[in-house]
């Protein structure tokens, strides 16, 4: 049997390179490489008596844990698939996926468990709980079963490249959440990809779970970091203040941050009381942000930032805007622009710009096109969905549903998902353009622009937007501001004030929530 491109040979090697290095940090818990391929031994033993069988699923719904990095490399080594849900989704909502996944285990934590029983009752999983109380009625503990497993060696499980490792929920924003199949190939691929193009180094210690690891595991970096042998430090959710915390105590140097948690470590009043210096780079995805974001975290945290961006059915990074050879002496304000945009292919990824008729856009800056990828890292379908599958594709290329111009320097730049492109009298207007505007006056924390229905232009736009702590504005001052940086006809027809936009599980804004709330105004 020819040798297989999963990514459990990762956590093989660099046990064997650098057994005694840590390779996670989680809480009081400190694990080497070493001691992680030991207790991933055991709870393949302990998945094993569970009875997961191969093409098994394996539920998690938790906050971000050792465990969780512990089951990434498990459930795939028994040829079973893992699925990290949204905790930030309703019972209703988690009661379809684990109905359309029927997975044969739900592992959850003591916070959740409520929640998990709730949904046992409905759809008749076992819970494993990772940790609680001893006299916990109806569930299995986590420790309990790997403390009583028979190791099982991580490659002795009769695994093919071809097969499914994880599936994740998407969002479910344009309908009912579908399951995207990522296999051993996808994973191990993509790793290598991030890996070279970032680049990750074997001395990278990464703040893990900024990103939650129910989000395409926190961007690939089970995978990644792991294939150098590099250091991850686990928090279970976004806090400004555990971030700094965090980034001193254990010399992070790599974080993951969508634009609002950005602004948030920004914004932190207590940023200077904390040494950063191991801090090399951070990495923004999610949503594009403001050149401005990035000259702000450059000058205050003397790190590099820039943009990389991907979906669910991509591992997920296609694309990172990392400064190419031939623009590495660009004035700072250039460079800003470029670590703005949505960047460059990462190695291993084919990617175009498509207009309409199916031709490729002219590399000006100006014409707009959807991305179509193909690549190493693209997904194998929708979970028993085969017909959005087929929809999904054109011609073997996956198409994105974003939106894009290419520059000349041969940047990608995303305008806009194509569902959020606002036509207003024949007009197109890019939300991301107006919300960039937006960020340019010095009160705005966060913005978000979202086409209102208008009898005489068809819809206009209308923004959101949230003000950084201490700040005080008005709205007709903050679109006052626009004026003369945006063209009119961009200009928001409207602008409501909030305390704080409302966010998905990853940080994103969901402006499905915004656009509602506009439908009867």
């Amino acid at each position: 049997m020819p040798v297989q491109l999963t990514p459990l040979r990762f956590l093989a090697q660099s046990e064997r390179r650098e057994p005694e290095k840590t390779a996670i940090v989680c809480g009081e818990t400190r694990l080497t490489y070493r001691a992680y391929a030991d207790r991933v031994r055991r709870l393949i033993g302990a998945l094993k008596g569970l009875g997961v069988e191969h093409g098994d699923r394996v539920a998690y719904l938790g906050l971000n844990c050792h465990r969780l990095l512990e089951l990434y490399y498990a459930v795939p080594a028994r040829g079973a698939i893992l699925s990290p849900l949204n905790v930030r989704l309703t019972a209703p909502e988690l009661l379809f996926i684990l109905q359309d996944l029927e997975p044969k285990l739900l592992v959850t934590d003591q916070t959740l468990l409520p929640m998990a029983k709730a949904l046992q009752a409905r759809a008749g999983v076992p819970i494993v709980l990772l940790s609680g109380p001893p006299e916990t009625e109806g569930v299995l503990f986590y420790e309990d079963i790997l403390a009583g497993a028979e190791p099982i060696d991580l490659m002795a499980g009769d695994v093919e490249e071809s097969d499914v490792a994880e599936i994740f929920y998407t969002s479910g924003t344009t309908g009912r959440p579908k399951g995207v199949q990522l296999t051993h190939r996808n994973l191990y691929l993509h790793a290598l990809g991030v890996a070279v193009s970032a680049p990750i180094h074997a001395d990278e210690v990464q703040l893990v779970g900024t990103v939650p690891l129910f989000h395409v595991n926190g961007w690939g970096g089970p995978q990644f970091i792991v294939a150098q042998a590099a250091t991850q430090v686990v928090t279970s959710r976004f806090d400004a203040g555990e971030f700094y915390r965090l980034v001193e105590a254990e010399g992070v140097t790599l974080a993951m941050l969508v634009p609002t948690m950005l602004a948030a470590v920004l914004n932190y009043p207590g940023r200077r009381s904390h040494d950063t210096s191991s801090l090399r780079r951070v990495i923004i995805g999610g949503a594009p942000p403001p050149p401005a974001l990035i000259r702000e975290a450059r000058e205050e945290l003397q790190v590099d930032c820039s943009v990389g961006y991907g979906l669910s059915e991509t591992c997920p990074v296609l694309t990172l805007a990392t400064i190419k050879d031939s623009l590495k002496d660009a004035p700072l304000e250039e460079q800003y622009q470029l670590r703005a945009m949505t960047g460059l292919p990462i190695v291993g990824c084919d990617l175009r710009v498509v207009q309409e008729d199916g031709l490729e856009v002219a590399h000006d800056g100006k014409a707009v096109g959807e991305i179509w990828v193909q690549g190493d890292m693209v997904f194998d379908g929708y979970w028993r969905r085969p017909e959005e599958t087929a929809q999904a594709f054109s011609d073997g290329w996956f198409r994105t549903g974003d939106m894009a111009v290419v520059e000349p320097s041969g940047y990608l730049r995303i305008v806009d998902r194509k569902k959020d492109i606002i036509i207003s009298g024949g007009e197109n207007i890019s939300s991301v353009e107006v919300e960039d505007a937006l960020y340019t006056h010095s009160a705005v924390l966060e913005a978000a622009v979202v086409a209102r229905a208008d009898q005489r232009w068809g819809e206009v736009p209308y923004a959101f937007v949230s003000l950084r702590p201490g700040a005080v504005a008005t709205g007709e001052e903050i679109l006052d501001h626009l004026k003369g940086r945006l063209a009119g006809f961009k200009i928001p027809h409207g602008i409501e004030i909030l305390p704080e936009l409302p966010k998905t599980g990853t940080g994103k804004v969901v402006k499905l929530q915004l656009r509602e709330s506009l439908k009867n105004r």
